[in-house]
């Protein structure tokens, strides 16, 4: 701690907000409310950004010495950002507090609240990062849902399966790699009836004998001749249960909850995850049987 305290008033008697020649002039005091420094260019005059907003900002950065790294302004495309999200650097998170619409600020930020003790591509280590930044606009956003981690894959999931099971000829879905292997439209429908399984776990912790009887069911239902469309109307159908579970977990912590995961002691969140990772999963080995059947999938380019 004593050590700490050291670093830090040694920090401030050597601070110096001259830049090198290199790097425009910025006149005004110097603010300091630790752990970062700033200057404050121009006063904005529009809506004040409040936390847990989207900011759009542009900036330029440099190093200590002068060395321009990066620029929003050069390329003419302005950053956004939601604050307090970790979208970007923990100076960043803080930086623009106080500051309205149309203000611009320099930021002094010491490496703690930059890229740290190791850096960050072209940023060494414990390197003092200075930002020239303009507060362009600022919105209210949509909260984020504590089902919004799994959201993100489940997405992409969703639409590279049914993509991949509308490409597959109909009179493909009954290829399999051989004997006592699942076929295409086997797989599909394993994807759907997994989908219905994990949900019913997730949601209604159903009784052992009630739980085998379900996938007693899905082992026949899989089996059972069923048309491409038919297939396809299930998998739609299975992942329209998983998105509302998805969009109605309100808060993180819900995902905590004790579930039994076929005898297994897990969490609500665990099982989302694995509902995740069985698609992935399953997707995988359609993905290989369309590759064996000379079947590009509707994603990639060749």
């Amino acid at each position: 701690m004593l050590a700490a305290l050291c670093a830090l008033c040694a920090s401030a008697q050597s601070f110096d907000p001259k830049m090198p020649p290199a790097v425009p002039a910025a006149a005004g005091s110097v603010v300091e409310t630790a752990p970062l420094r700033y200057i404050e260019i121009k006063e904005g005059t529009g809506a004040p950004a409040k936390p847990a907003q989207e900011y759009t900002v542009h900036y330029t950065g440099w190093l200590r010495d002068g060395t321009k790294f990066d620029s929003s302004v050069d390329r003419g495309t302005p950053l956004k950002f939601v604050q307090g999200r970790r979208q970007v650097i923990s100076g960043w998170e803080i930086g623009f507090e106080g500051m309205k619409v149309g203000g611009k600020r320099r930021l002094f930020l010491p490496y703690t609240l930059a890229y740290g003790e190791l850096g960050n591509g072209r940023i060494p280590g414990k390197a003092e990062l200075i930002f020239d930044v303009e507060l362009l606009g600022v919105r209210d956003v949509p909260n984020v849902t504590g089902g919004a981690i799994f959201l993100l894959p489940f997405n992409d999931l969703e639409k590279q399966v049914l993509a991949l099971a509308k490409a597959i000829p109909e009179e493909k879905y009954s290829w399999r790699p051989g004997p006592g292997v699942r076929s295409f439209k086997e797989v599909f429908l394993h994807i759907a009836f997994g989908n219905q399984l994990l949900l019913n776990i997730a949601n209604k912790s159903p009784k052992k004998e009630e739980l085998m009887k379900q996938i007693e069911e899905n082992a026949k239902g899989e089996t059972d001749t069923a048309t491409k469309e038919k297939v396809i109307a299930q998998l739609t159908e299975s992942f329209a249960l998983v998105r509302k579970t998805l969009d109605g977990v309100r808060s993180a912590g819900s995902l905590t909850r004790e579930v039994d995961l076929f005898g297994t002691p897990a969490t609500f969140g665990g099982v989302l995850a694995q509902i995740d990772t069985h698609i992935a999963e399953h997707l995988g080995q359609s993905i290989a049987y369309a590759r064996v059947n000379n079947i590009v999938p509707p994603w990639s380019p060749k």
